[in-house]
């Protein structure tokens, strides 16, 4: 059965736009959370491959896209909280399939954490890690830090997005099937900056005790719009990989 809803629900005041579509089949939807202060249309790439074999739900946090503006908060817990609501209130129900790029792996980092129950598996692509600020961005070029300290105006804060980063700390996901996607050829950063950037993400694969790493070495951050083909074949092989272990018990 195919699907595709595209409509705005009001969510802790604020109205939140989102898109569900896809075929419905036995897997678990998968749910999208975009970087910070990209709107869902930078899932395109992704979804013209995985509409005829998935179930998908992208949707515009607060102050991004086609969403308003919010009063509240914008950091994580703020955000995981606003999503959930807003699954419950389209009515797409459990188990979610979380793909979070960049900043959005914070959030859904934190939302399998809050409900494992309702989780079938986290893709983390190219994901923050919480020791960014502090060990990495020393690292970068004057030129990089910039860039990347002015980043922040679109809807988190610089405070807010460390918020982001203090509220997944030290927060582990147990046995929930996890995949971390990381891009191999990011020549923003400098040497010494890379090879941290690795190792956090070495340290998010250890978040869970079923978990693998992958490295694609011709993508850069925004993996999915570099190889949209390979992402698409990772969510469908952890999207069967569910359904395996769902019919061994």
């Amino acid at each position: 059965m195919e699907k595709s809803v595209g409509d705005k629900i009001t969510v802790n005041g604020t109205e939140l736009y989102y898109e569900w579509s896809g075929t419905r089949g036995e897997g678990p939807i998968a749910v999208f959370e975009s970087g910070y202060g990209w709107s869902l249309e930078n899932w395109d790439p992704v979804r013209k491959e995985m509409e005829e074999s998935t179930e998908m739900f992208f949707y515009d946090r607060a102050g991004v896209g086609k969403s308003g503006r919010s009063d509240g908060p914008f950091h994580s817990l703020q955000i995981v909280r606003n999503l959930r609501e807003l699954l419950q209130k389209a009515k797409v129900k459990p188990p979610y399939l979380l793909v979070g790029h960049s900043f959005g792996g914070v959030n859904v980092r934190l939302f399998a954490h809050l409900y494992p129950e309702e989780i079938a598996g986290v893709i983390l692509l190219d994901s923050c890690h919480e020791d960014q600020n502090r060990k990495m961005m020393p690292l970068f070029t004057d030129e990089v830090k910039e860039d990347y300290l002015n980043q922040f105006t679109v809807e988190a804060t610089l405070e807010e997005f460390e918020q982001s980063l203090d509220q997944v700390r030290g927060k582990r996901l147990g046995n929930i099937p996890l995949l971390v996607v990381t891009g191999g050829n990011q020549p923003h950063h400098t040497a010494a900056s890379m090879r941290e950037w690795l190792d956090f993400q070495e340290e998010l694969a250890g978040l869970s005790s079923e978990s693998e790493h992958v490295l694609v070495e011709n993508a850069g951050h925004a993996i999915h719009l570099d190889n949209p083909t390979l992402v698409t074949s990772l969510i469908k092989k952890m999207a069967a990989r569910v359904i395996h272990s769902r019919e061994l018990h």
